[in-house]
């Protein structure tokens, strides 16, 4: 008998979103009869692992990008850790080296690490960020920063981006349209990790949820949006369900004893796909993943960019043009916002 083929599966730590996409290809591998090493760290490891328990998982720590600043400040702020970023690129490339010499790893699946290739497995480059946006300070970098990506980029065997071709229906827009694709690049479709997850019947008493606000995102403006997504629910009064994306502060949070707020860190597939198609009126962050698993359900929501973050911030303003989803800068989210938003999706319904 020949042995299974082995893959390693590794996604940035940068929120949960670059995880989240991958558990449609884990899905895909494990059904082709592979044998699947998980890879990663923090959040991004602990979804991978909540949601494949009986696979192996190798600890491979990436790059935190620390978005404290925004406005003015951000510029800079990325500029100084420009270095550690290029570093943590050659780590990882060392060490991933060093797993598929120990694991005899075929084939090697990277979201967003640009250090996991190499020539003993054939390696794979997802991304949607072809030729990624950057603060105003910094526009006049961007093609040079392109031309950069695509040479690391071609070090790989492939390069998969979560999207379609047709730039008129794309999701990702110029963020993987605007400049000429690497020589291994192609357009693989839509990811989402609900695309073969089966919905859950949930108790009477838990269904229906008028408002579903979905977090995620690096520190720490996960913190504060959870902080002001909890303070949102409690004045509104309306059945509503926050869930944490693992945000450590929210098992101790206060709520009433009604049961019309609930705040879970995270659910499995099957759950989190139920809440989402029976919510009246979902808030999240404008994060690509979140986007594709909305538009796999066929869901709308209010988008609301992660401050600081151009991609985010440009994703809204495509999206909400193109009249997929709607949008609202975090500071102007209010509970008067929230209930026009509501009453809109009412109005749909």
């Amino acid at each position: 008998m020949q042995p299974k083929k082995k893959v390693i599966v590794c996604p940035l730590d940068w929120g949960l979103g670059h995880s989240s996409r991958m558990i449609a290809i884990i899905h895909r591998y494990l059904k082709s009869d592979y044998q699947v090493i998980l890879g990663g760290s923090g959040k991004s490891g602990d979804l991978l692992k909540a949601s494949f328990p009986g696979l192996p998982f190798i600890s491979i720590p990436s790059f935190v990008v620390r978005y404290y600043g925004s406005g003015k400040w951000l510029a800079p702020l990325l500029f100084f850790q420009l270095p550690g970023m290029v570093l943590s690129v050659f780590r990882e490339h060392r060490v991933i080296r060093n797993i598929v010499e120990v694991h005899h790893v075929d084939v090697v699946v990277s979201d967003n690490r640009y250090g996991l290739f190499c020539k003993q497995a054939h390696c794979i480059f997802v991304t949607h960020q072809i030729s990624p946006l950057l603060p105003p300070m910094l526009h006049w970098v961007e093609y040079p920063v392109y031309r950069v990506i695509r040479m690391f980029i071609h070090q790989f065997n492939e390069c998969w981006i979560p999207d379609i071709p047709d730039q008129k229906m794309s999701l990702s827009g110029k963020l993987s349209h605007r400049f000429r694709l690497p020589r291994n690049a192609s357009f693989i479709g839509i990811l989402s990790r609900f695309e073969t997850t089966p919905a859950v019947s949930l108790p009477e008493s838990q269904e229906k949820y008028e408002l579903v606000f979905v977090l995620s995102g690096p520190e720490p403006q996960l913190g504060l949006f959870f902080k002001m997504s909890l303070a949102l629910a409690l004045r509104l009064r309306k059945k509503t369900m926050i869930i944490a994306g693992f945000h450590e502060g929210c098992s101790s949070s206060v709520l009433p004893e009604d049961g019309m707020v609930t705040v879970v860190p995270h659910l499995n597939a099957s759950h989190f796909k139920q809440v989402l198609l029976q919510a009246r009126a979902i808030i999240c962050r404008s994060g690509y993943s979140g986007i594709m698993d909305l538009v796999t359900l066929g869901k709308t929501a209010l988008l609301v960019p992660t401050p600081g973050q151009p991609e985010q911030e440009y994703l809204a303003e495509h999206l909400s043009r193109q009249g997929y989803f709607s949008r609202v800068h975090q500071d102007d989210l209010d509970e008067n916002r929230l209930l026009k938003y509501i009453g809109e999706q009412s109005a749909v319904k």
